[in-house]
């Protein structure tokens, strides 16, 4: 890479964070005072004791449990990223050898996998100073973390204009979307790209004609799609 295209990636990456930091700066003025926790941003699928059980107290007791564990677990992956974190900077900083930071490893039991995904995953929780979207980033799955972390300022940005409205299914949905757009577009070739108004025109038409036939599976994906192209153009 040129020293020309370095700047033009960091003057684009400058800008996305001014872009961040306003978003988050006019959420602080509508946000409550109140302490956000998991049970905030998360719910437990009713299905999941339901079908086992008829008696709801028992049901209810089995949520707010599963709550609590969620919260547990969720704190400590953070504090294990921050430990790994702050450990390879400062040995990165002293210009010690990998191996010192792959014994580290070693001796407390992570893979050098394991502990990236940690590292990972604390990087985009101090990305923001939301509450909601910290929460939401401490229980996400491997798999969304590591596909948040690919487009990391996009998709946050994305997750900030949802204000107080963002919980864990629809920051998974968000992320899910984004992927499968980029993924999409990755498949389209240089000659696929000139797309007439006539094409846009035939597509919605057979959108409109063969929607209800479709799979649910498949009407999801083609939603996620279609408020990804809303989002573009508004």
């Amino acid at each position: 890479m040129s020293a020309v295209e370095e700047r033009f990636q960091a003057m684009l990456a400058k800008r996305k964070k001014e872009k961040i930091e306003v978003v988050e700066k006019k959420q602080k003025g509508v946000l409550s005072k109140k302490k956000i926790d998991i049970a905030d941003v998360f719910e437990v699928d009713s299905s999941v004791f339901n079908n086992l059980t008829d008696d709801k107290e028992l049901v209810k007791y089995l949520e707010e449990k599963s709550i609590e564990m969620l919260s547990i677990q969720s704190k400590n992956i953070i504090l294990l990223g921050k430990n790994l974190t702050e450990v390879f900077d400062e040995l990165g900083k002293k210009g010690s050898p990998e191996g010192l930071y792959l014994k580290y490893l070693e001796f407390n039991g992570y893979k050098k996998d394991t502990a990236l995904r940690l590292r990972k995953r604390y990087e985009l929780f101090s990305l923001t100073t939301d509450e909601r979207i910290k929460n939401i980033i401490s229980i996400l799955p491997v798999r969304a973390i590591e596909e948040f972390y690919k487009d990391k300022e996009n998709i946050l940005s994305l997750l900030l204009e949802e204000k107080n409205d963002i919980d864990y299914k629809r920051a998974k949905d968000i992320i899910d979307s984004k992927t499968v757009t980029v993924k999409e577009i990755k498949k389209v070739s240089s000659a696929e790209i000139n797309f007439g108004i006539e094409k846009i025109e035939d597509l919605y038409e057979k959108i409109n004609n063969n929607f209800n036939k479709l799979d649910g599976k498949k009407k999801e994906k083609i939603t996620k799609l279609l408020l990804e192209i809303e989002k573009l153009l508004s």
